[in-house]
């Protein structure tokens, strides 16, 4: 995938190498990716704790809003490629954009009900890892992305599921972003930290 400029070829062309970082550590990533991503989340829980936003399908589309604008800017810092913040910014607005439009698709479409909510993220975070894995051409490990990103982003979401029946009300909306946050975000830095070694290797062995 050549719309973002983020292959390992397209890099060589633009870029002198050696500008390129290492990669962070797979638990630092996620820790960074975790703590960044909760801050964002909480910010769009937000909208839903102090009822800024009335309506059901209005309320998902501007916290979905929040996500798209600030997700990538928060994120962008895990990058190895210098001066790449708005390739990987539209990057992560489509992949967020898919998995936002998996997720309304069956919660709307199952009303709710039937474990929508697992069944949708399960689809959306699915098409998230392979737009990465494509769009960093990253050919190895989408199977191992998708498991650790689910398995993070349920974990988070379903503690602050848990956090809200039992602390309620403002407080208990925002735990549930937080939560949800921190699960997201640490699933999403292991992924672009396998993506993105993946890149560097195949860098490296081509200038050698």
């Amino acid at each position: 995938m050549k719309l973002f400029g983020l292959t390992p070829e397209q890099i060589q062309q633009r870029t002198d190498t050696t500008d390129l970082r290492s990669t962070k550590t797979t638990a630092s990533s996620m820790f960074y990716g975790a703590l960044s991503f909760a801050i964002v989340s909480t910010l769009a829980y937000s909208l839903w704790a102090f009822r800024l936003v009335r309506g059901e399908a209005l309320l998902f589309a501007t916290i979905a809003i929040v996500y798209l604008g600030l997700s990538g800017l928060a994120l962008s810092r895990l990058l190895i490629i210098p001066r790449s913040l708005f390739r990987f910014m539209g990057l992560f607005a489509l992949s967020f954009l898919i998995y936002a439009i998996a997720w309304c698709l069956f919660w709307f479409g199952l009303g709710g009900q039937y474990h929508a909510d697992l069944f949708g993220s399960a689809a959306g975070l699915l098409g998230m890892a392979w737009i990465f894995h494509r769009a960093f051409g990253a050919p190895l490990g989408l199977l191992a992305s998708f498991s650790t990103l689910f398995a993070f982003h349920t974990l988070g979401y379903y503690a602050g599921e848990e956090f809200y029946a039992q602390v309620g009300r403002r407080a208990g909306r925002l735990l549930w972003g937080t939560c949800h946050g921190l699960g997201f975000g640490a699933g999403l830095g292991a992924v672009i930290h396998l993506c993105q070694s993946q890149l560097l290797d195949k860098v490296r062995k081509t200038d050698t």
